[in-house]
């Protein structure tokens, strides 16, 4: 089973995990029993009183509120492609402190750990290819028409937003505790849903709360960098300008004033109130200033009243709001989804309570920013991987500017572009001496080429002429007459390590011993050469104690794949074959250049436990050591190797 299978296996919960309280303010939901469904405005008002028939039987609620059904709350037609909103019902609602959810996270995560102990990468987790839907010219096209509209009069600040796409690796429940780690918020939250989607929101922003028929918004408009590492005088430094700051005041001002006029629908006359103002606290990265804005419900009101009153939250919309909501269905391609909706609980109401509260109880609802939503695991492809989306923005007024704006969104983003992984690239080489007296790592290009590409994929910082400097110097440091294994390692913020050793030469035949566990042939990582390779170290280890050179693996599929330092090459009716990279193979530098090479004729194809053993030969073969004929190990008994093979198929 992967982590992301375990992960699924949870079924579908809720935690609502508040970092800031001293109290036990976080909650875990269990026990999903049902699902209430708001495809549409049409169907909301009915959907919020089946909420609050719900929550009169004992049930909790969990609220995932798209930004598609704020605006066709204010006319906007619908887009077709968004998943419906949902209401979460669930049995069992606990109530956590910070310590029990540490807990439980770091439980549930060795659970997805000891289950995923086929996977190169267990235990870890991290994103991938992560790029923007748009580009900067698309983003600076998209403020000067903003601008334009500012000075026509439409509008006085929009908020313009995109995605970003990517892929993440491992369990959610990894990735949701390292993100936590480095931007503690109180509004963060793990959500499985019923169709295998992962919800993992580290917002900041408190939308609307309810408690006893007072309401309070907390809008968020500017923001600044953080120092790093973590100053407490500099950042208060950088939080006084940033209060005081022109531009970020009047975004705060505009913003204010929208949600006092929009709880103003709902209030009491005269119990709007702004008590706090341009307060800057810091998550994470970035500083961010809130003003507080509070009101006495009108006796009466009705849930569904009071979120069509509020929602979406203005401070990811603009000014004025129905306007504002136009231009982002204008100038933003794709929907925007949860990203900007609304996430959070709701709670039946007491018995009794003062001040004669309304029918519905206490309710919390955050601004799900910096939020990720994950796509179910790629079951069909067997791939560890769950495609991903996240949204930045930034609020856009007369006097913005694209660059700076740019800026801002990639800064706000920083906590998950900047989660750095976990491991190292490597690249192993033989070095030898040419024309000249000097020493020369073999197939040079190939092996910076495809360290390059892993680079890219996971996100390293990549420096070609330091890593050649390095190279060369290590060449040059080598004692002449001798071959040599050299090492390059690369660290994720691009330095890297060189260590050479003298290469002796193999004695005697090489032999191989198969693995008796399988493989998944969808682990990412068997695609890069990380040090992400316990198992296939501990693999040829083994092989090397038993007499044998390499360990053989097949797949879940019982497909054959590799060695745990070799590819392997197997001939059948006179003809080379190695098995593809899909079936979980590393794109080896010696097993290319021997598919480029013609003397050898040799072509990818799918194989099996009986081609390997009924093969007219057998190489394995990497760079290191070049082709080597090889054959099973004599000692490994052929009715040992036919239950491996049996049990391959069963799995």
């Amino acid at each position: 089973m992967t982590e992301t299978d375990t992960f699924s296996a949870l079924g579908c919960f809720a935690l609502l995990d508040d970092q800031q309280a001293e109290h036990a303010a976080s909650r875990l939901y269990t026990e999903h029993v049902g699902t209430l469904s708001i495809a549409g405005a049409d169907t909301f008002d009915d959907a919020f009183t089946q909420l609050q028939a719900a929550l009169a039987r004992g049930l909790h609620a969990v609220s995932l509120l798209s930004f598609e059904l704020g605006c066709e709350l204010h006319g906007l037609a619908a887009r077709p492609e968004v998943q419906p909103s949902q209401i979460l019902l669930f049995e069992n609602c606990a109530r956590l402190s910070q310590a029990e959810v540490n807990e439980w996270l770091a439980k549930q995560t060795q659970t997805a750990e000891a289950q995923a102990s086929a996977f190169a990468g267990a235990g870890h987790a991290g994103i991938t290819g992560v790029s923007p839907h748009i580009r900067p010219q698309d983003f600076d096209a998209a403020l000067a028409r903003l601008h334009r509209y500012i000075e026509a009069g439409d509008c006085y600040q929009v908020n313009y937003t995109y995605r970003l796409h990517f892929q993440a690796y491992g369990s959610p429940l990894a990735l949701y505790r390292r993100l936590r780690a480095r931007q503690p918020v109180p509004f963060g939250a793990l959500i499985g849903l019923p169709d295998g989607r992962a919800v993992l929101s580290l917002s900041p922003e408190l939308f609307v709360q309810h408690t006893e028929g007072l309401l309070e918004a907390r809008p968020m408009k500017g923001t600044a960098p953080a120092s790093a590492p973590h100053d407490a005088a500099k950042d208060q430094r950088r939080a006084i300008a940033l209060a005081s700051d022109p531009k970020n005041r009047a975004e705060n001002v505009m913003i204010v004033d929208l949600l006092r006029n929009d709880l103003g629908r709902v209030a009491e006359p005269g119990s709007v109130t702004v008590p706090q103002r341009f307060e800057v606290a810091r998550f994470g990265q970035v500083l961010q200033m809130t003003s507080t804005v509070q009101a006495r419900l009108r006796p009466g009101a009705t849930l569904a009243e009071l979120l069509r009153a509020v929602f979406p939250c203005g401070s990811i919309v603009g000014a004025p709001k129905r306007r504002a909501l136009q231009i982002i269905r204008e100038l933003e391609p794709d929907a925007r989804s949860l990203y900007t909706g609304a996430i959070g609980w709701f709670d039946p109401a007491p018995a009794k309570s003062l001040n004669s509260p309304p029918s519905f109880g206490d309710f919390c609802l955050s601004v799900p920013i910096r939020t990720l939503l994950l796509e179910p695991p790629q079951v069909n492809t067997g791939s560890a991987m769950r495609v991903g989306q996240m949204g930045v923005g930034a609020g856009i007024v007369h006097d913005s500017q694209a660059q700076d704006e740019w800026e801002e969104c990639a800064l706000k983003a920083r906590f998950l572009t900047g989660l750095t992984p976990e491991f190292e690239l490597f690249e192993t080489m033989h070095a030898s001496q040419a024309e000249g007296c000097r020493h020369v790592a073999r197939h040079l290009p190939r092996h910076l080429a495809r360290l390059e590409a892993s680079a890219r994929h996971f996100g390293f910082a990549w420096d070609a002429t330091q890593i050649r400097e390095a190279l060369q110097a290590a060449c040059a440091a080598m004692p002449s007459g001798q071959a040599h294994r050299l090492r390059l390692a690369l660290k994720p913020d691009g330095t890297c390590t060189v260590q050479t050793a003298p290469l002796h030469a193999l004695e005697g035949p090489v032999h191989f011993v198969l693995a008796d566990e399988s493989t998944e042939a969808g682990d990412p990582f068997l695609a890069h050469k990380t040090t992400l390779r316990t198992r296939y170290d501990a693999a040829w280890k083994s092989a090397e104690a038993a007499g044998a050179f390499d360990k053989l693996f097949f797949n879940a599929d019982g497909e054959l794949t590799e060695g745990g330092r070799s590819n392997v090459l197997v001939k059948l009716n006179g003809r080379w074959y190695t098995p593809p990279l899909a079936s979980g193979v590393l794109p080896g530098v010696m097993r290319a250049v021997l598919l480029d090479d013609p003397a050898w004729a040799a072509s990818e194809r799918r194989l099996s436990r009986s081609d390997l053993l009924s093969a007219e030969e057998v190489v394995l073969c990497n760079a290191l050591r070049g082709a080597m004929p090889a054959s099973l190990l004599k000692s490994a008994p052929l009715d040992s190797v036919q239950s491996v093979g049996m049990s391959l198929r069963q799995r």
